[in-house]
Protein backbone atom coordinates (compact mmCIF):
# COMPACT_ATOMS: atom_id res chain seq x y z
CA UNK A 1 0.00 0.00 0.00
CA UNK A 2 1.19 3.48 -0.97
CA UNK A 3 2.02 5.97 1.67
CA UNK A 4 1.28 9.91 1.54
CA UNK A 5 4.12 10.33 -0.64
CA UNK A 6 2.71 8.26 -3.18
CA UNK A 7 5.41 5.29 -2.72
CA UNK A 8 4.87 1.78 -1.28
CA UNK A 9 5.41 1.95 2.41
CA UNK A 10 8.87 1.07 3.77
CA UNK A 11 9.45 -0.12 7.22
CA UNK A 12 11.97 1.77 9.07
CA UNK A 13 14.77 -0.55 8.95
CA UNK A 14 14.20 -0.35 5.12
CA UNK A 15 14.62 3.23 5.35
CA UNK A 16 17.71 3.19 7.32
CA UNK A 17 19.63 0.94 4.89
CA UNK A 18 18.30 2.95 1.75
CA UNK A 19 18.24 6.82 3.85
CA UNK A 20 21.30 6.89 6.44
CA UNK A 21 21.75 9.99 5.69
CA UNK A 22 17.98 11.16 7.35
CA UNK A 23 18.93 9.57 10.56
CA UNK A 24 20.93 11.12 13.53
CA UNK A 25 24.08 8.97 14.72
CA UNK A 26 22.79 8.04 18.21
CA UNK A 27 19.40 7.47 16.10
CA UNK A 28 20.60 4.77 13.83
CA UNK A 29 22.99 3.23 15.59
CA UNK A 30 20.12 2.32 18.54
CA UNK A 31 18.20 1.07 15.56
CA UNK A 32 20.91 -0.98 14.72
CA UNK A 33 20.98 -2.49 18.61
CA UNK A 34 17.38 -2.92 18.22
CA UNK A 35 17.36 -5.48 15.46
CA UNK A 36 19.81 -7.50 16.71
CA UNK A 37 18.90 -7.85 20.46
CA UNK A 38 21.08 -10.36 20.24
CA UNK A 39 24.10 -8.37 19.88
CA UNK A 40 26.98 -6.96 22.60
CA UNK A 41 26.38 -3.62 23.15
CA UNK A 42 27.73 -1.22 21.71
CA UNK A 43 31.70 -0.60 23.00
CA UNK A 44 31.22 -3.01 26.04
CA UNK A 45 32.46 -5.84 24.37
CA UNK A 46 36.09 -6.91 22.72
CA UNK A 47 35.57 -8.41 19.61
CA UNK A 48 33.31 -5.75 17.25
CA UNK A 49 32.14 -8.24 15.69
CA UNK A 50 29.54 -9.62 18.26
CA UNK A 51 28.10 -5.87 17.78
CA UNK A 52 25.25 -4.93 16.34
CA UNK A 53 26.84 -2.46 13.95
CA UNK A 54 30.29 -1.97 12.73
CA UNK A 55 31.84 2.38 12.49
CA UNK A 56 33.76 3.47 10.43
CA UNK A 57 34.91 7.11 9.58
CA UNK A 58 35.35 9.16 6.58
CA UNK A 59 38.75 9.32 5.82
CA UNK A 60 39.28 11.87 2.63
CA UNK A 61 39.33 15.51 2.92
CA UNK A 62 36.07 16.35 1.82
CA UNK A 63 33.03 17.88 2.90
CA UNK A 64 30.50 15.76 3.70
CA UNK A 65 26.93 16.44 2.62
CA UNK A 66 25.19 14.48 6.05
CA UNK A 67 26.59 13.14 8.94
CA UNK A 68 26.06 9.58 7.90
CA UNK A 69 27.21 8.18 4.87
CA UNK A 70 26.35 4.67 2.91
CA UNK A 71 25.62 1.56 4.75
CA UNK A 72 27.56 -1.74 3.41
CA UNK A 73 26.76 -4.92 4.49
CA UNK A 74 30.07 -6.37 4.80
CA UNK A 75 33.15 -7.22 7.40
CA UNK A 76 34.89 -4.60 9.11
CA UNK A 77 37.84 -3.73 7.15
CA UNK A 78 39.93 -3.99 10.13
CA UNK A 79 38.54 -7.61 10.18
CA UNK A 80 39.84 -8.55 6.58
CA UNK A 81 43.13 -10.14 7.40
CA UNK A 82 41.15 -12.24 10.46
CA UNK A 83 41.28 -15.83 10.88
CA UNK A 84 39.93 -17.35 7.76
CA UNK A 85 38.83 -20.93 9.51
CA UNK A 86 36.65 -18.87 12.00
CA UNK A 87 34.06 -17.46 9.91
CA UNK A 88 32.97 -13.69 9.54
CA UNK A 89 28.71 -12.80 9.50
CA UNK A 90 28.16 -10.21 7.40
CA UNK A 91 27.79 -6.90 9.57
CA UNK A 92 26.07 -3.57 8.32
CA UNK A 93 29.20 -1.02 8.45
CA UNK A 94 28.16 2.53 8.95
CA UNK A 95 30.53 5.83 8.02
CA UNK A 96 29.88 8.45 10.20
CA UNK A 97 31.12 11.43 8.73
CA UNK A 98 30.73 13.94 11.73
CA UNK A 99 33.24 12.51 14.04
CA UNK A 100 35.85 11.33 12.53
CA UNK A 101 39.60 10.81 12.37
CA UNK A 102 39.43 12.05 8.51
CA UNK A 103 37.33 14.76 6.89
CA UNK A 104 37.93 18.53 6.65
CA UNK A 105 37.50 18.33 11.00
CA UNK A 106 39.24 15.55 11.62
CA UNK A 107 42.90 15.36 13.03
CA UNK A 108 44.36 13.59 10.62
CA UNK A 109 46.51 16.10 8.08
CA UNK A 110 45.21 16.22 4.68
CA UNK A 111 48.54 14.73 3.43
CA UNK A 112 47.93 11.87 4.67
CA UNK A 113 44.66 11.57 4.06
CA UNK A 114 45.72 11.56 0.41
CA UNK A 115 48.19 8.93 0.77
CA UNK A 116 45.02 6.79 1.97
CA UNK A 117 43.25 7.42 -0.70
CA UNK A 118 46.12 6.43 -2.68
CA UNK A 119 46.51 3.24 -1.19
CA UNK A 120 43.03 2.40 -0.98
CA UNK A 121 43.13 2.93 -4.79
CA UNK A 122 46.10 0.31 -5.40
CA UNK A 123 44.10 -1.84 -3.55
CA UNK A 124 45.91 -1.97 -0.11
CA UNK A 125 43.29 -1.28 3.02
CA UNK A 126 45.85 -1.96 5.41
CA UNK A 127 46.76 1.29 6.56
CA UNK A 128 42.72 2.55 6.54
CA UNK A 129 42.04 -1.13 8.20
CA UNK A 130 43.85 0.14 10.95
CA UNK A 131 42.71 3.49 11.39
CA UNK A 132 39.28 2.08 11.81
CA UNK A 133 40.24 0.11 14.80
CA UNK A 134 40.24 3.11 16.45
CA UNK A 135 37.87 4.88 14.56
CA UNK A 136 34.84 1.74 15.67
CA UNK A 137 36.39 2.10 19.26
CA UNK A 138 35.95 6.21 19.39
CA UNK A 139 32.27 6.12 17.78
CA UNK A 140 31.31 3.38 19.82
CA UNK A 141 32.35 5.59 22.93
CA UNK A 142 30.48 8.50 21.51
CA UNK A 143 27.30 6.69 21.27
CA UNK A 144 27.58 5.58 24.74
CA UNK A 145 28.12 8.94 25.95
CA UNK A 146 25.35 9.70 24.13
CA UNK A 147 23.25 7.66 25.35
CA UNK A 148 24.01 8.35 29.43
CA UNK A 149 23.76 11.97 28.79
CA UNK A 150 20.83 12.27 26.36
CA UNK A 151 17.81 13.44 28.46
CA UNK A 152 15.47 12.43 25.84
CA UNK A 153 15.91 8.90 24.50
CA UNK A 154 12.79 7.87 22.45
CA UNK A 155 13.66 3.90 22.40
CA UNK A 156 13.68 3.12 26.15
CA UNK A 157 10.87 3.18 28.90
CA UNK A 158 11.20 5.63 31.63
CA UNK A 159 12.27 3.36 34.39
CA UNK A 160 14.92 2.13 31.91
CA UNK A 161 16.06 5.62 30.75
CA UNK A 162 19.06 7.34 32.81
CA UNK A 163 17.46 10.22 33.70
CA UNK A 164 15.14 8.74 35.41
CA UNK A 165 17.22 8.91 38.59
CA UNK A 166 17.75 12.21 37.89
CA UNK A 167 13.92 12.98 37.94
CA UNK A 168 13.25 10.76 40.67
CA UNK A 169 15.76 12.83 43.03
CA UNK A 170 14.11 16.25 41.92
CA UNK A 171 10.95 14.96 42.62
CA UNK A 172 11.79 14.00 45.82
CA UNK A 173 11.03 9.74 45.52
CA UNK A 174 12.68 7.35 47.23
CA UNK A 175 15.86 6.21 44.31
CA UNK A 176 16.23 2.43 46.32
CA UNK A 177 12.53 1.61 45.07
CA UNK A 178 12.90 2.84 41.16
CA UNK A 179 12.48 -0.89 40.10
CA UNK A 180 9.08 -0.82 41.76
CA UNK A 181 5.99 -0.01 39.66
CA UNK A 182 4.83 2.88 41.35
CA UNK A 183 6.47 5.30 44.07
CA UNK A 184 3.48 4.92 46.43
CA UNK A 185 0.34 2.50 46.49
CA UNK A 186 -1.83 3.97 43.71
CA UNK A 187 0.52 6.51 42.70
CA UNK A 188 1.78 6.15 38.76
CA UNK A 189 5.40 6.99 38.57
CA UNK A 190 4.74 8.89 35.04
CA UNK A 191 2.50 11.08 36.40
CA UNK A 192 5.44 11.91 38.79
CA UNK A 193 8.40 12.53 36.78
CA UNK A 194 6.77 13.82 33.82
CA UNK A 195 5.88 17.09 36.41
CA UNK A 196 9.07 16.33 38.74
CA UNK A 197 9.90 20.29 38.71
CA UNK A 198 6.02 20.56 39.93
CA UNK A 199 7.54 18.22 42.98
CA UNK A 200 10.72 19.74 43.27
CA UNK A 201 9.51 23.04 44.30
CA UNK A 202 8.18 22.71 48.60
CA UNK A 203 5.84 25.64 47.71
CA UNK A 204 2.89 23.56 46.07
CA UNK A 205 0.56 25.94 44.11
CA UNK A 206 -2.94 24.76 43.49
CA UNK A 207 -2.16 25.57 40.30
CA UNK A 208 0.47 23.38 39.41
CA UNK A 209 -1.58 20.45 40.49
CA UNK A 210 -4.51 21.42 38.35
CA UNK A 211 -1.56 21.37 35.78
CA UNK A 212 -0.46 17.86 36.82
CA UNK A 213 -3.90 16.22 37.42
CA UNK A 214 -5.35 17.81 34.19
CA UNK A 215 -2.17 16.46 31.78
CA UNK A 216 -2.21 12.97 33.37
CA UNK A 217 -6.14 12.30 33.53
CA UNK A 218 -6.75 14.25 30.35
CA UNK A 219 -9.46 16.56 31.24
CA UNK A 220 -10.67 19.54 33.63
CA UNK A 221 -9.32 20.02 37.19
CA UNK A 222 -10.18 22.68 39.54
CA UNK A 223 -8.43 23.08 43.12
CA UNK A 224 -10.03 25.56 45.93
CA UNK A 225 -8.28 26.04 48.66
CA UNK A 226 -9.74 26.29 52.52
CA UNK A 227 -12.16 23.49 52.05
CA UNK A 228 -12.03 23.00 55.84
CA UNK A 229 -10.98 19.82 57.69
CA UNK A 230 -10.93 18.71 61.23
CA UNK A 231 -8.04 18.55 63.29
CA UNK A 232 -8.16 17.14 66.41
CA UNK A 233 -7.08 18.66 69.87
CA UNK A 234 -4.51 17.82 71.87
CA UNK A 235 -4.87 16.68 75.02
CA UNK A 236 -3.58 19.83 77.12
CA UNK A 237 -6.23 21.84 75.35
CA UNK A 238 -9.31 20.05 75.91
CA UNK A 239 -11.67 21.47 78.47
CA UNK A 240 -11.85 19.04 81.80
CA UNK A 241 -14.50 20.40 84.42
CA UNK A 242 -14.09 19.64 87.72
CA UNK A 243 -12.12 20.64 90.97
CA UNK A 244 -8.66 20.28 88.68
CA UNK A 245 -10.35 20.80 85.83
CA UNK A 246 -8.46 22.91 83.17
CA UNK A 247 -9.47 25.05 79.72
CA UNK A 248 -12.99 25.83 81.12
CA UNK A 249 -13.56 29.26 81.75
CA UNK A 250 -16.58 29.75 79.04
CA UNK A 251 -15.67 32.34 76.54
CA UNK A 252 -11.98 31.99 77.15
CA UNK A 253 -10.78 28.90 77.02
CA UNK A 254 -13.56 26.23 77.15
CA UNK A 255 -13.93 24.05 74.06
CA UNK A 256 -17.15 21.51 73.09
CA UNK A 257 -15.60 18.66 71.68
CA UNK A 258 -11.70 16.77 71.10
CA UNK A 259 -11.69 18.47 67.56
CA UNK A 260 -11.89 22.01 65.98
CA UNK A 261 -12.48 22.88 62.11
CA UNK A 262 -9.61 24.34 60.49
CA UNK A 263 -10.27 26.54 57.56
CA UNK A 264 -6.54 25.42 56.14
CA UNK A 265 -6.66 21.27 56.58
CA UNK A 266 -9.13 20.75 53.59
CA UNK A 267 -9.44 21.41 49.44
CA UNK A 268 -11.72 20.93 46.81
CA UNK A 269 -10.83 19.23 43.80
CA UNK A 270 -13.63 19.30 41.34
CA UNK A 271 -13.36 17.49 37.96
CA UNK A 272 -15.42 17.76 35.14
CA UNK A 273 -17.75 18.23 33.10
CA UNK A 274 -17.14 14.41 32.85
CA UNK A 275 -19.49 11.79 31.17
CA UNK A 276 -20.96 8.93 31.74
CA UNK A 277 -17.37 6.65 31.93
CA UNK A 278 -14.87 9.47 33.25
CA UNK A 279 -17.42 9.75 36.02
CA UNK A 280 -17.72 6.17 37.16
CA UNK A 281 -13.57 5.68 36.94
CA UNK A 282 -13.76 8.31 39.71
CA UNK A 283 -15.82 6.93 41.93
CA UNK A 284 -14.95 4.78 44.99
CA UNK A 285 -13.94 1.33 43.27
CA UNK A 286 -13.36 2.87 40.09
CA UNK A 287 -9.99 2.73 38.38
CA UNK A 288 -9.10 5.95 38.45
CA UNK A 289 -10.47 6.82 42.09
CA UNK A 290 -7.11 5.47 44.26
CA UNK A 291 -5.09 7.73 41.61
CA UNK A 292 -6.20 10.61 42.19
CA UNK A 293 -6.00 10.42 45.79
CA UNK A 294 -2.89 9.31 45.93
CA UNK A 295 -1.84 12.23 43.64
CA UNK A 296 -2.92 14.40 45.68
CA UNK A 297 -1.38 13.24 49.57
CA UNK A 298 1.83 13.16 47.72
CA UNK A 299 1.53 16.74 46.16
CA UNK A 300 0.01 18.40 49.37
CA UNK A 301 0.65 15.85 52.04
CA UNK A 302 -1.36 13.00 53.26
CA UNK A 303 -2.59 15.48 56.54
CA UNK A 304 -5.22 17.41 54.66
CA UNK A 305 -8.54 16.60 53.62
CA UNK A 306 -9.54 16.43 50.10
CA UNK A 307 -13.11 17.31 48.63
CA UNK A 308 -13.50 15.73 45.89
CA UNK A 309 -16.41 16.90 43.71
CA UNK A 310 -17.22 14.74 40.34
CA UNK A 311 -19.41 17.53 38.15
CA UNK A 312 -21.53 14.61 35.55
CA UNK A 313 -22.52 16.60 32.17
CA UNK A 314 -25.90 17.35 31.75
CA UNK A 315 -27.48 14.43 30.03
CA UNK A 316 -25.07 11.89 30.88
CA UNK A 317 -27.06 10.38 33.83
CA UNK A 318 -27.84 6.46 33.25
CA UNK A 319 -30.99 5.54 33.08
CA UNK A 320 -32.38 3.56 36.37
CA UNK A 321 -32.13 -0.39 35.35
CA UNK A 322 -31.78 -3.01 37.98
CA UNK A 323 -29.13 -5.04 36.99
CA UNK A 324 -26.51 -7.40 38.64
CA UNK A 325 -23.65 -6.92 36.21
CA UNK A 326 -23.66 -3.39 36.76
CA UNK A 327 -26.02 -2.49 39.64
CA UNK A 328 -27.11 1.27 40.25
CA UNK A 329 -25.33 3.13 43.66
CA UNK A 330 -27.50 5.62 44.68
CA UNK A 331 -26.51 9.25 45.11
CA UNK A 332 -23.81 8.43 42.62
CA UNK A 333 -24.97 6.72 39.25
CA UNK A 334 -28.76 6.85 40.38
CA UNK A 335 -30.92 9.67 41.58
CA UNK A 336 -35.06 10.01 42.05
CA UNK A 337 -37.44 11.60 39.87
CA UNK A 338 -35.12 11.75 37.02
CA UNK A 339 -36.66 13.63 33.93
CA UNK A 340 -36.42 13.10 30.16
CA UNK A 341 -33.53 15.04 29.99
CA UNK A 342 -31.13 14.03 33.62
CA UNK A 343 -29.71 17.63 34.49
CA UNK A 344 -25.86 17.85 35.54
CA UNK A 345 -25.22 15.96 38.49
CA UNK A 346 -22.52 16.25 41.15
CA UNK A 347 -21.15 13.41 43.54
CA UNK A 348 -19.14 14.84 46.75
CA UNK A 349 -16.83 12.68 48.75
CA UNK A 350 -14.54 13.83 51.26
CA UNK A 351 -11.13 11.70 52.07
CA UNK A 352 -10.58 13.00 55.72
CA UNK A 353 -6.73 13.25 56.13
CA UNK A 354 -5.97 11.87 52.88
CA UNK A 355 -6.46 8.34 54.01
CA UNK A 356 -9.86 7.77 56.03
CA UNK A 357 -12.90 6.66 53.82
CA UNK A 358 -15.05 8.33 51.76
CA UNK A 359 -18.54 9.98 52.73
Amino acid sequence: MAAETGQSARSLAQRLFDEPYAFEFAQAVRLFELLRADAVPLGTGLDPRAEAVGLTGALAPLFQPSALGPIRRAPLRSLAFADSAEPIAPQPQLQVNGFALGGTEGPLPDVYQEWLQDRQRNKDTSAVAFLDLFQHRLLALLYRAQRKYRVADPFLAPEHSPVEVILRGIAGLNLRARRCADPAPGIDTRAVLARAGLFANRRRSLAGFDLLASHHFGLQVRTEPFAGGWRPLPEESRTHIGRNGRNHLLGSGAVAGTRIWDEHRGIRIGLGPLNLDQYEAFLPGGRHHAQLRALAAAYFGDDLYQHIELHLARGEQPRARLSAKKPLRLGWTAWAGTGATPPARTARMTIAGGRGASS
